[in-house]
């Protein structure tokens, strides 16, 4: 880590536990694989909520789900040693250039230093279409971390500590911001979708999810500017930064233990929203269903939806610690320097010590407010033949507010295969633009159950180990063991009364 700085460790903290996660686990991203399909059904709604009333399933039901995913541009695996990581769960062993021993190794181009982490646990839930209308109830425990604009010297402080001989004596400054952070809570979705507009081929749908936030812990830091300068491996001057940070931590801050005290630390509320259109392959048919599984299936040559997705904010208000200061200034010597192995209050404490004195541009407060990483969404799907069909997704990440945490953009490509029983898809994406280095997923669906991921160049040893993602889930809508196949139009005869078919291709 790096010791010249007590604001430094803040992002510290970020940047280490991203890369422990790097070391330990699997990740995924969108689902890329699952949220495209015409049987996603629930699974569809973290897209578009409009999407619900297009599904195949007038009713859908799920017990439990999974997404996760890391990525960053910092710390790595090489190829060859993530391989035998994958095969036998040894780390392998790096090397500082004073010897130390570290788990990963890291990118040293001057590129600045970025990483996020999506984990999303999907837990009971259901959708019910009925005509035009349609209904949704989500459940799921949600955790996002991020860090944002580390620089290279920076970066390469954190890595190698401040005995690098290389950057010292020279002065650095850093006008952009550099950010971490880290948020996670429990989320109820109620989601509600209409189909205002039937005319001919054209079809259009409208929706929206109201989600009170409950949330379970917060964290994050961002250093606006910073001119520093490290003498030697026992001497580092701030000669100016301006920083702010807020915390709010399921853990004792006088011993870092557990505290088994209140779980929910922040409340909140977000919304996303949602419409489609797709030009049908006929016309509309309109008849009196007496029963939900009557309802159709209108096939269509090809549908795009568009949708604004995390709208929203958790404010902290217990356990909760927010300091901003504009144009500190500190001198730093080793012997002062005991943070590495502090609880919260002696960082906190440490931090004031350094900067208080010398700061009257200081702001203290027992709460703070942290935003949901919003996202806008473009989804289109091509119906090709028979049971294929080609898709293609784009995720733009956008920024709000003073603290936050980020998501990365994303487009994809991903033909498939579907049938009721089964499915397979394999979803090509571009993370944050990279078009030269593409990432190549699978997806499978047997009946009930899905299970993919959106990135196996890493498995494959087609790149550097920087990330992996993984993803699965089990619902209960297409088995006719214990009758439950919601499909639309499965149940026996139709009525044959007050039918009316039109197909406007005929006129």
């Amino acid at each position: 880590m790096l010791k010249n700085s007590l604001i430094i460790k803040y992002l510290s903290i970020s940047l280490t536990f991203v890369c422990v996660l790097l070391n330990s686990s699997l990740f995924g991203q969108e689902m890329l694989g699952a949220i495209q399909s015409n049987y996603s059904g629930i699974y569809s709604i973290a897209v578009n909520p409009s999407s619900m009333l297009t599904s195949k399933l007038y009713f859908d039901i799920n017990l439990l789900g999974i997404k996760s995913f890391v990525n960053n541009n910092y710390a790595y695996i090489a190829r060859d040693d993530a391989v035998q990581f994958l095969l036998n769960q040894t780390l392998p062993e790096y090397y500082t250039e004073e010897n130390e021993l570290r788990s990963y190794t890291i990118y040293r181009d001057n590129e600045s230093k970025n990483g996020f982490q999506n984990l999303k646990i999907i837990g009971p839930g259901a959708t019910l279409v009925y005509g035009k209308h349609a209904f949704g109830l989500q459940t799921s425990v949600r955790e996002i971390t991020s860090f944002e604009g580390v620089p290279h010297d920076v970066a390469i402080f954190l890595y190698e500590a401040i005995d690098y001989e290389k950057q010292h004596q020279i002065d650095y400054s850093h006008s952009d911001p550099i950010k971490a952070g880290s948020l996670t809570w429990f989320e109820l979705g109620l989601s509600y979708a209409y189909n205002f507009h039937r005319y001919r081929w054209n079809y259009w749908s409208v929706g929206i999810t109201i989600k009170p936030l409950f949330g379970y812990a917060g964290f994050y830091a961002i250093l606006n500017n910073m001119d520093y300068r490290v003498e030697n491996d026992s001497l580092a001057v701030v000669s100016s930064a301006s920083f702010k940070y807020g915390i709010s931590l399921p853990i004792s801050y006088q011993t870092n233990d557990l505290d088994l005290g209140p779980k929910i630390r922040g409340f909140g509320f977000g919304i996303d929203l949602g419409v489609t259109f797709q030009k049908t392959t006929k016309g509309h048919e309109n008849f009196i269903f007496s029963g939900l599984c009557e309802q159709p299936f209108e096939k269509y040559n090809y549908r795009i939806g568009f949708s604004i997705l995390d709208l929203g904010y958790i404010k902290f208000t217990k356990n909760a610690i927010y300091e901003s200061y504009t144009n500190a200034s500190t001198t730093w010597y080793k012997p002062d320097d005991v943070l590495p192995n502090s609880s919260i209050n002696e960082i906190v404490g440490k931090v004031n010590y350094y900067f208080d004195p010398v700061n009257e541009d200081s702001e203290k407060e027992n709460s703070f407010i942290m935003y949901l990483p919003p996202m806008l969404s473009l989804q289109s799907d091509v119906w090709l033949n028979k049971q294929y069909y080609l898709n293609a997704m784009l995720f733009y990440g956008i920024k709000m507010g003073k603290g936050f945490v980020t998501r990365p953009s994303i487009f994809s490509i991903s033909p498939r295969y579907e049938t009721a029983r089964m499915e397979f898809s394999v979803p090509i994406s571009v993370y944050k633009w990279k078009f030269g280095k593409p990432r190549v997923g699978i997806a499978l669906r047997y009946g009930n159950v899905f299970v993919g991921s959106d990135n196996l160049n890493a498995i494959f040893a087609i790149s550097d180990f920087t990330g992996l993602d993984f993803y699965a889930g089990i619902r209960l809508n297409l088995s006719n063991t214990f009758k439950l196949n919601f499909i639309k139009g499965n149940c026996g005869m139709k009525k044959a009364n007050n039918i009316e078919t039109f197909d406007f291709r005929n006129f």
